[in-house]
């Protein structure tokens, strides 16, 4: 199937690779894509369809021994599932794949209950492929493993052929790839057949499937179980019953045959909803017709019950052949490498005899990664490739501090980014992940008041919360919000987006040769500093952005800008309409409107003057309680993306009454910045005394200091005994129910 149109250099390389793959329907009554795609990549490659056609009469000429019509060779063949997740329900139990490993080896092994449900005509017809597969017990490393690995990628939400992650050599192992959503409307997987991943194809070669059509527990369920069967199906060179037959375009109405003698001629039926004999007698013969099989698992009807003998030799006589490195799978020096070789079936995580006992790898995640202080925050262990036996979590300033269960309910009293470490042991050893900058906590104080400019021009390096800004990047890749001089608007300081990667001199098959192609649908977010809006009414915000795009029509710009508020420290955003030259143009900005120094030609982009900015609007209202309002910048790549620059967020607004009351105490901060020495601050005390709380750039208090002279002019020294070291300082000055907060800096 042409899951993707290849870009740039690798489109030569492998147009010719996906033509004989195979989509299978997600809904029951769908229908499968790959009969379009063949049939325009052999109209444009005539020399593709001799090949498919030499490799089909080949492959079903061939007739190993038999045993009263069964192949008396068995097969065993190394299997390994890549999760790909973003831990959502997409990344599924350890459990849910043994169940469907189990699953397919009762259907390739014609040991299936169902298969006493066959009917009349097809119960001779119930063929053993003799063929078992068993989950890889080491990995192409040779570290034990237990053929499972966990992989976090937006990819998860992509579903093409790019987002098969790390694939393990495909002469040794049978890779299926688990993800979210599959790339293909419609579709619940997709396989390549073997001689369309030989030479420059071999990085395909595997099955993606869904999550939720991967077993019977789980997000997996009853009735959709062997579409990994089919899939398998058409991995060992089977095609659909129907053949080619258009089942997207045309539905069930055009008879095919796929070649095997004993599968009759066939419409492809997409549900069992037809009435034996008679609704499934649809192709005439010169025996005024047959009885279609749409128990067979190459069907689309969901009525799975069997392959038949004739296909078992087709897939037998795969592994026999040197397409697709099939026949290198099953050797026993493969399985000594893979060290499934005498492992027993069916697999069980719990008796060794099956799966063996290998050291656990430490993950885990949060509910959220932005807090307020005394917010309760649940960590989740999700540890893999082994039983976790036992655990120890730690947190930074963290109530509690330690844990030991599999879930930890967690409340920070301090503010900044907070250490969270795992670490998580059997009896053959333990693994640690530590993370230092994972999930922020504010205070409850802002580091601004509204109104406001963040001009860039005071801030520095990027990722730690450098001038309270926030960066992430969920996947710590290479795309990241930096701080970058020179190339802001006016041309000072900015915030960029670094997209851009030069890769052209990179392997084409490696990580680095395909970041072009696995940009799409990732996530970068920049977050400004908390500002108090209490007293400020009528809040408009305004940005300057300048982007550059790779795309070559404005139908491939789907690269987007979202702008979202938060008044509770990042646990709910809200989406905000942006306004471009005065005019709406919704909560994304994207297309054209993103666009305003047209094309990068996959170059480092960076704005060259104020021509190629533009200037971006949003409004939102705001209450009395709205003391550390936070704005953030979300950018979702596409394919085609380039670098993104932010400058100059002004907040506007009307300062209310009550703010008006700390104006008019005439507050001046000095010297500021300062060398460390004591900070002197002047002002028109009324009739309350003075606090002043000064914290430094995590929120830690350094001194908290009342001045009780009430309607005069004061100056009042703050920390005047702490030799302050170099760095940003939040001084907040209150008064009676008013409070302000200054910005200090000690050089």
């Amino acid at each position: 199937m042409l899951l993707k149109l290849m870009k740039r250099k690798l489109l030569s390389l492998t147009v010719g690779l996906f033509g004989l793959s195979s989509v299978f329907a997600q809904n029951l009554d769908g229908a499968c894509g790959a009969y379009t795609a063949q049939e325009q990549l052999f109209n444009d490659y005539p020399e593709l369809r001799e090949q498919y056609d030499a490799y089909r009469l080949l492959q079903n000429s061939v007739v190993p021994t038999t045993v009263n019509g069964k192949s008396s060779v068995s097969y065993e063949i190394p299997v390994v599932f890549h999760i790909i997740h973003e831990y959502g329900s997409e990344l599924i139990s350890d459990a849910q794949v043994y169940d469907a490993m189990e699953v397919i080896n009762r259907e390739f092994n014609a040991a299936d209950a169902d298969s006493v449900d066959l009917v009349p005509e097809f119960q001779n017809l119930n063929g053993n492929s003799r063929i078992t597969f068993k989950l890889a017990a080491k990995d192409p490393m040779g570290n034990c493993t237990n053929g499972i690995e966990h992989i976090y990628s937006h990819e998860t939400r992509v579903g093409d052929a790019y987002s098969k992650l790390n694939q393990w050599n495909r002469a040794r192992y049978l890779n299926v790839w688990v993800v979210d959503i599959v790339g293909v409307p419609g579709a619940a997987a997709y396989a390549t057949f073997p001689a369309s991943t030989d030479g420059s194809g071999f990085w395909v070669d595997g099955i993606l499937s869904a999550h939720n059509y991967v077993g019977t527990i789980g997000t997996g369920s009853p009735g959709v179980e062997s579409v990994i069967t089919h899939e398998i199906g058409h991995w060992l060179g089977l095609a659909h019953t129907f053949g080619n037959s258009d089942l997207i375009n045309n539905g069930p109405t055009i008879c095919n045959d796929d070649g095997i003698a004993d599968t009759p001629p066939t419409k492809g039926h997409q549900n069992c909803n037809y009435i034996y004999p008679t609704e499934w007698i649809d192709c005439d013969t010169t025996n005024g017709g047959v009885v279609e099989d749409l128990q067979n698992y190459m069907d689309y009807s969901y009525c799975y019950r069997h392959f038949t003998p004739g296909q078992c030799t087709a897939m037998n006589n795969t592994l026999e052949g040197i397409a697709g490195q099939r026949n290198n799978l099953w050797l026993d020096s493969t399985l000594e490498l893979t060290g499934v070789k005498d492992l027993l079936t069916p697999q069980d995580p719990s008796d060794q005899l099956t799966v063996p006992l290998c050291t656990p790898v430490a993950d885990f995640f949060a509910s959220r990664t932005t807090a307020c202080a005394g917010t309760p925050v649940t960590f989740t262990d999700v540890s893999w490739n082994a039983v976790v036996e036992s655990r120890e979590w730690t947190f930074e300033d963290g109530n509690p501090a330690t844990a030991s269960s599999s879930v930890a309910n967690v409340t920070f009293s301090g503010s900044g980014w907070k250490k969270v470490t795992l670490t998580v042991t059997n009896a053959t050893g333990s693994d640690t992940r530590e993370e230092t900058d994972y999930i922020y906590i504010s205070g409850d104080w802002a580091e601004a008041n509204g109104p406001t400019l963040f001009d860039m021009e005071s801030a520095s390096a990027a990722g730690t919360g450098t001038n309270y800004f926030l960066v992430q990047n969920p996947e710590d890749n290479y795309g990241s919000f930096g701080v970058v001089d020179n190339n802001g608007y006016d041309g000072g300081k900015a915030w960029k987006l670094q997209t851009f990667f030069d890769n052209s001199q990179s392997d084409p098959f490696t990580d680095e040769g395909f970041y072009n192609n696995r940009l799409g649908l990732s996530m970068d977010h920049l977050i400004t500093p908390a500002v108090d809006l209490r007293y400020t009414s009528n809040v408009s915000v305004t940005f300057k952005y300048a982007y550059a795009t790779n795309a070559t029509s404005t139908g491939d710009i789907t690269e987007n800008l979202r702008v979202y508020t938060s008044s509770n420290c990042g646990e709910n955003w809200t989406p905000r309409v942006i306004n471009v030259g005065g005019s709406p143009v919704g909560s994304t900005l994207t297309g054209n409107d993103l666009v305003t120094a047209g094309y990068a030609g996959y170059t480092d982009f960076a704005p060259s003057n104020n021509s190629q900015w533009n200037e971006a609007s949003f409004t939102f209202n705001t209450t009395s309680t709205d003391n550390k309002t936070r704005i953030r910048f979300s950018f979702e790549a596409s394919d085609f993306s380039s670098n993104l620059f932010i400058d100059d967020i002004q907040i506007s607004g009307t300062l209310n009454t009550e703010d008006l009351f700390m104006k008019d105490m005439e507050i001046n901060v000095y010297p500021n910045p300062n060398q460390g020495q004591a900070i002197s601050v002047s002002y028109y005390a009324a009739d309350f005394p003075v606090t002043f709380t000064l914290r430094d750039s995590q929120g830690k208090v350094i001194s908290v200091e009342q001045n009780n002279t009430t309607n005069s002019s004061v100056i009042h020294k703050v920390a005047e005994s702490t030799n302050l070291s170099a760095g940003c300082y939040l001084l907040e000055i209150q008064s009676g129910e008013h409070s302000v907060i200054k910005k200090v800096v000690v050089l």
